[in-house]
């Protein structure tokens, strides 16, 4: 009796936790949603679009707001890049290698530049995004790196969180939805309970309902809300799933980092955080420009169309009128006397002024995240010195939400790290497939035998080594393992993450300038290589490799000259010995004997 009472205090615990979390974060959600709107072209409402037809101007959308985030995620597409790992000590040199082609295979099995890209696409509209890196074990037996993305509005976290990487939050998780039938299949002994549910709203939003009312049981589809929470107790992360009222799973996070100190798989990166703790992105800036630019578009567009009379009473039906001068070719006839008088107004000011706040407004938001110089629009003339001193200011404004999406990056390529030190501890050969027609095998923690040991010393070593060990060459001690070949739980490595800001112009000029030099024989080719800014890093790694496996095979012409001279040499040497010889012959015979 105790213990239940403990479960469901426990459970009401979480359970108010995620409550405070949906209560304090309702006005961030719902800009979040109309962010959401404006980027899918929702950018008026239904009682704007009615008020706006009953005046008869037409309803004018010009979302220059998706544009502007598009060009940043096509940034973050641009700039995509593989992580390396770099050893924190010599004895790791070696296995630093190793270890970035396993974290390369990991990204490349799950996608993750796909996965990158959501959560930035997030992070920019809604004002953050997330990945959970966890492992999961394949038909095969083999435990795999699982890297999953989770939408920003199936997320919640602790209110009281500053940080934009969410590190001071004492809980954070996933608002899912399951069918019935299948959450009765994992989890039988809850049908009891989930049938005794009300499907009644409890809850002040709708953000994280599929589209469904927001309530713990959906009737209508029959799908049931779990809560997926981790939650830190002292320094120690743990996870509960759960239902309303009642417990499913939990436990204590079975992941841990280099140190053995527990970690929270669930990472969470903001935009932006306002003194109320909201999470926001670019688009909140967006959103005034935005509507002034569709109205004022909508305004001037009716004016334009549409014109104003004065005239005296009874000279000519106001009805016709009004219809006639809708019409391009309509014809007004009037009955005017000598006082009468009718006259069309100039509105030509009043549309001026609407165009020219039009136009305020758009350089508003052109101003905003990507300008027109960092997207290249300078001028067919402009040099690229003056390109890119044009694009620094653009750079240095969108540099603080590229530096967030480097960061959040570099822990997920950690935690990938992690993951891969804590379980996979058997031997493991991961294919690396960056060359097509030479693929490479990196094995990770393989055995190494004896034998394999006394192949890398030297001839000498080996035989001296065998012989005071007393080992023959068909000993089944050679066999026996020694040793760990890239032992992944050993290796202490950093990851880092090679990007560079889109400075294409600049470097262009300068490669086009090394290319000359090359021309010219003056620069070895791994320089002009290395400084080109538009091949892939992986790319270069392998073209390098080339030119140095190149560089350590013999040139056939040095040989062949070789050869010839080494002929010569041999050739001369012996008509210098026969000389010599045809010298001392003679010298013998010209001898005079005693007498």
């Amino acid at each position: 009796m105790e213990d239940s009472i403990k479960e469901k205090t426990s459970v009401e615990r979480l359970q108010g936790w995620f409550s405070a979390s949906e209560d304090a974060t309702i006005d961030a959600r719902t800009e979040a949603e109309r962010a959401r709107d404006y980027i899918n072209g929702k950018q008026l409402t239904k009682d704007e679009v009615s008020a706006l037809k009953k005046r008869g101007q037409p309803p004018v959308v010009i979302n220059r707001v998706r544009r502007k985030v598009e060009w940043l995620v096509g940034l973050e597409i641009k700039q995509r890049t593989d992580p390396k790992a770099f050893p924190r000590t010599p004895q790791h040199q070696a296995g630093a290698e190793s270890i970035t082609d396993a974290i390369r295979y990991v990204c490349d099995d799950q996608d993750w530049d796909e996965l990158r890209t959501l959560s930035y696409e997030d992070m920019l509209v809604s004002g953050y995004g997330a990945c959970e890196v966890v492992h999961k074990q394949n038909k095969k037996g083999k435990v795999e790196v699982v890297v999953n993305n989770y939408p920003w509005d199936r997320l919640f976290y602790d209110p009281h969180s500053r940080k934009l990487d969410f590190s001071d939050a004492r809980y954070k998780g996933v608002v899912l939805w399951m069918d019935y039938a299948d959450f009765i299949a994992d989890y039988p002994k809850s049908k009891g309970h989930i049938d005794g549910l009300y499907s009644e709203s409890d809850s002040t939003s709708s953000t994280y309902d599929d589209r469904p009312a927001d309530v713990w049981l959906d009737t209508k589809r029959w799908r049931v809300r779990v809560i997926l929470m981790w939650y830190r107790e002292e320094s120690e992360w743990r996870w509960c799933k759960f239902v309303k009222g009642m417990k499913l799973e939990d436990g204590p996070s079975p992941y841990v980092d280099e140190d053995g100190e527990s970690v929270c798989p669930l990472i969470m990166q903001a935009a932006y955080v306002d003194r109320d703790n909201s999470r926001y992105g670019i688009v909140r800036d967006m959103f005034d420009p935005q509507d002034e630019i569709n109205k004022r578009r909508s305004k001037a567009l009716h004016q334009s169309v549409m014109r104003q009379v004065s005239m005296s009473k009874g000279v000519a039906d106001t009805a016709t009128v009004r219809r006639e001068l809708a019409r391009p070719d309509g014809i007004i006839e009037l009955e005017m006397g000598p006082d009468d008088h009718f006259n069309i107004l100039d509105n030509g000011s009043e549309i001026s002024a609407q165009i020219g706040l039009l136009q305020e407004a758009k350089n508003e938001i052109d101003l905003m995240g990507a300008n027109s110089a960092l997207k290249g629009d300078t001028g067919e003339s402009a040099s690229g010195r003056a390109v890119q001193a044009r694009q620094e200011g653009g750079m240095i404004e969108i540099g603080h939400m590229n530096d967030k999406l480097h960061r959040f990056t570099r822990t997920i390529y950690r935690h990938i790290w992690m993951r891969i030190r804590q379980y996979w501890t058997e031997e493991r050969w991961v294919r690396v497939t960056d060359d097509d027609k030479n693929v490479r095998f990196v094995g990770l923690n393989t055995p190494i035998t004896l034998a394999d040991y006394l192949s890398g010393l030297a001839q000498g070593e080996a035989a001296a080594m065998m012989q005071q060990m007393q080992i023959g060459p068909n000993d089944p001690r050679l066999q026996e393992q020694v040793g760990v070949n890239n032992d992944v739980e050993r290796m202490d490595v950093d990851i880092i993450i090679e990007e560079v800001p889109d400075q294409v112009s600049l470097q262009g000029e300068m490669f086009q300038a090394l290319s000359n030099y090359a021309a010219a024989g003056t620069i070895p080719p791994e320089v002009l290589i290395e400084a080109d800014p538009v091949m892939p890093t992986k790319q270069k790694e392998k073209l390098l490799k080339m030119l140095q496996e190149r560089a350590q095979q013999p040139d056939p012409a040095a040989q062949a000259e070789q050869a010839i001279t080494e002929a010569d040499i041999e050739k001369t040497k012996s008509e210098s010995q026969k000389l010599q010889a045809e010298t001392m012959q003679i010298g013998q015979e010209m001898q005079v004997p005693n007498v």
